[in-house]
């Protein structure tokens, strides 16, 4: 039921862009042996029932006549993103419920596995089963959510040529978590005054290397929540994100980008 309202972003997307669409349904198989039966007994599962009657449901699910529909058997965090992979998609397409304030955590989430093995962009709906998802299409406002780094360059540039795209009006965002209630053993408001200033400093470099003038909103606070408060104050349709070093162990996957994903107001875009 969670993917259903991503159909008509699904479909603005697909027909903007003149795109393939494949909708990809993995089928986890969970055997439970009965206790006291030797788990080294052969059990068997009817995969091809299984198989015909997921693309009957697909078939109601998106109904289109250039629509590939896959259906295979294994593990969903995997098989998406290798598919992904092995035929050149361009964008993943799926929503999470964003429950629980360490869902960030569970390696078993597939939203989670997917941003961070995905090669691909990966556009996701924190809470696509909410009325006022319905609001964020046609895409006007784009928020792009800018950290530091050389990597943040390609994601200013992809995201400033999306909106051109898209003839979205772009803002950007940073967030500074050092800078909330420092004690003054560590410089206090002025050690905060100071992050601010470099941090300004650094956007306007970023800023000035990929040829744009855009709104800046630099603010002290967590990812999570300054995203969201500046999402909802700015109506932002969409929020660009970078995923440079999520591939680190324990990174910002996990740290940042999970955060504002799921505490967003309006779709993510993970480049």
């Amino acid at each position: 039921e969670s993917s259903k309202p991503v159909c008509p972003y699904l479909k603005s997307f697909a027909g903007h862009f003149q795109a393939k669409v494949t909708l990809l349904h993995v089928v986890q198989v969970f055997l439970n042996v009965p206790k006291g039966i030797d788990p080294s007994y052969p059990v068997s599962f009817d995969f091809p029932a299984v198989e015909w009657q997921t693309r009957e449901l697909l078939k109601g699910y998106f109904d289109a006549p250039d629509v590939e529909r896959v259906v295979q058997q294994g593990d969903p965090a995997i098989d998406i993103s290798d598919y992904a992979r092995d035929h050149g998609v361009d964008l993943i397409m799926l929503p999470t419920r964003g429950y629980g304030k360490f869902r960030c955590l569970l390696l078993g989430s597939v939203t989670s596995k997917v941003l961070h093995d995905s090669d691909c962009a990966v556009w996701t709906a924190p809470h696509a089963e909410g009325p006022a998802m319905k609001q964020h299409w046609p895409c006007r406002n784009l928020l792009v959510a800018v950290d530091r780094g050389e990597d943040q360059v390609l994601v200013l540039r992809r995201a400033v040529e999306l909106a051109r795209e898209l003839g979205a009006n772009v803002r950007l965002v940073h967030a500074i978590p050092a800078a909330e209630h420092q004690p003054w053993e560590f410089g206090g408001e002025e050690f905060g005054h100071y992050l601010m200033q470099v941090a300004n400093q650094d956007i306007a470099k970023l800023q000035e290397s990929v040829g744009t003038k855009l709104e800046v909103s630099v603010i002290a606070g967590g990812s999570g929540p300054v995203v969201r408060t500046v999402a909802e104050e700015q109506h932002a349709d969409l929020v660009v994100i970078g995923r440079g070093v999520m591939h680190e162990t324990m990174g910002r996957l996990r740290s940042k980008s999970y955060e504002i994903i799921r505490q967003s107001p309006c779709p993510v875009l993970s480049l």
